[in-house]
């Protein structure tokens, strides 16, 4: 029989916690809702380029449809940190009833503005997957062009929505 410390025991019970919790958070944006619904993603968390140390929690909603087969989302973020720089994130999807996947990329500036807009409301090509069950992530990056990406250290966001 093995003998165990409180403190072992208090670590091994905060460890068991805390993964349950990251465990659950996927849950949480698995509802599959129809075109007509706001959907949130889970939060998606990141470190971010800035000195001494900068984090984000990105929110972002799909929004509900106003175009067939398409969609929108909204993003806002919440900086941790002073001297925080700016970072590219990406919405990626993919189309689970008919098997298409793509994405789009946008940009959040140092002063925490998305995309320049003030709104924070994202669409446009990329948002296109057509009718279908669609399960999209959320990631972020330092870069983002034809020669690669460079991931930051993040928690993926992600959500489950049908678009008609």
């Amino acid at each position: 029989m093995i003998s165990l410390r409180k403190s072992t025991v208090r670590r091994v019970t905060a460890t068991a916690a805390a993964v349950a919790a990251v465990a659950v958070i996927p849950v949480a944006g698995a509802n599959a809702a129809t075109g007509d619904d706001s959907v949130p993603f889970t939060p998606t968390v990141s470190v971010i380029p800035g000195s001494p140390a900068c984090a984000a929690v990105l929110s972002v909603t799909k929004l509900p449809q106003t175009v067939s087969r398409q969609y929108r989302v909204k993003v806002s973020v919440a900086r941790i940190g002073t001297n925080c720089g700016q970072f590219i994130y990406s919405v990626k999807w993919r189309n689970l009833t008919e098997g298409g996947s793509g994405g789009q990329y946008g940009t959040v500036a140092s002063d925490g503005t998305v995309d320049g807009r003030s709104d924070g409301i994202s669409d446009g090509f990329g948002y296109a997957p057509g009718a279908g069950r669609i399960a999209a992530r959320v990631d972020t990056y330092s870069k983002s062009d034809e020669s690669g990406e460079i991931s930051l250290p993040h928690i993926a966001g992600t959500a489950t929505f049908t678009l008609r």
